[in-house]
């Protein structure tokens, strides 16, 4: 896929103009660690070594200026949000399917032992603030993960995990006022 696709794909799709495109790039803070991320993905995966060199000035940038640090080697699918991108660490495994809002001072990465695990983000899930997704696990589509919740352990679609012993619950449970 060109630069020019990835960097499109991130923006809201209401018949954006020119303009419109810059001024979102350059008011949104979640709009600009991401575009840094698609830059240095994409000239990390260069062969030539200034092609490099620049996505290293990219993630730098991105860790300085933005306070996240995304790898590169992670996958990140469109529509993806950084509500409030402040302290958000994705590691280098990690897959982040479409749709998929993330808040602040989430982790996502490996779970630390030897053999390197990384998590599996499907489509339309929600992770809230403070939240720890670890490990080889799957978090379902359409799920939710709560404020400052310890994930471990895989989350079906349509359910809301929360807490630390983390808690897992149908969204028809949770959000069931009858």
């Amino acid at each position: 896929m060109s630069l020019l696709q990835e960097l499109y794909k991130d923006i809201p799709k209401r018949n954006p103009r020119i303009s419109d495109i810059l001024i979102y790039r350059l008011i949104n803070p979640g709009y600009r660690v991401l575009y840094r991320y698609r830059l240095a993905k994409y000239f990390g995966t260069s062969k030539n070594k200034f092609m490099r060199l620049l996505a290293s000035r990219q993630r730098v940038k991105m860790i300085s200026q933005g306070n996240c640090d995304i790898s590169i080697y992670s996958e990140i699918g469109k529509n993806f949000k950084l509500a409030h991108p402040l302290s958000v660490v994705i590691g280098a495994g990690v897959i982040i399917k479409d749709n998929v809002t993330i808040f602040q001072n989430v982790t996502l990465g490996s779970h630390g032992r030897k053999e390197k695990q990384y998590p599996i983000i499907e489509d339309n899930v929600i992770i809230y603030t403070g939240a720890v997704v670890i490990g080889g696990i799957s978090i379902g589509k359409n799920a939710v993960i709560g404020a400052n919740a310890v994930v471990n352990k895989d989350i079906p679609d349509n359910h809301v995990a929360y807490g630390n012993p983390l808690i897992i619950k149908s969204k028809k449970t949770v959000w069931d006022l009858s």
